[in-house]
């Protein structure tokens, strides 16, 4: 079974804003990481269930799942969810920032 991708507003602006900061501070890593980033989404369509539920999940009536993706210096992760033969991609952040979970106890 093929599912369908959907790329959540949030997730395109997470995505703008990292390749934004690479451009600017690791230009030759920008566009590795923007590849990166299209495997790890692409990956979803035959395989929704390979990320584990993230921490996140907690917070939601709904189950949130992880992808993680990069390199060893630089690992990221594709918050997600799959309902039917959807997978909505919510999200992606990188491993050193603070989990979704932690800055709303912040608030």
């Amino acid at each position: 079974m093929r599912y369908e991708v959907d790329i959540m507003p949030s997730a395109k602006a997470d995505i703008f804003e990292i390749r934004l900061w690479l451009l600017e501070n690791a230009p030759d890593h920008a566009d590795i990481w923007l590849w990166r980033c299209s495997e790890a989404a692409t990956s979803l369509r035959a395989h929704p269930f390979r990320g584990r539920i993230s921490e996140e999940g907690a917070a939601f009536d709904f189950e949130v799942r992880e992808l993680l993706f990069g390199d060893r210096r630089n690992v990221y992760r594709m918050l997600f969810t799959v309902a039917g033969s959807k997978v909505n991609i919510l999200r992606i952040r990188s491993t050193r920032q603070k989990r979704l979970i932690d800055s709303i106890d912040d608030e």
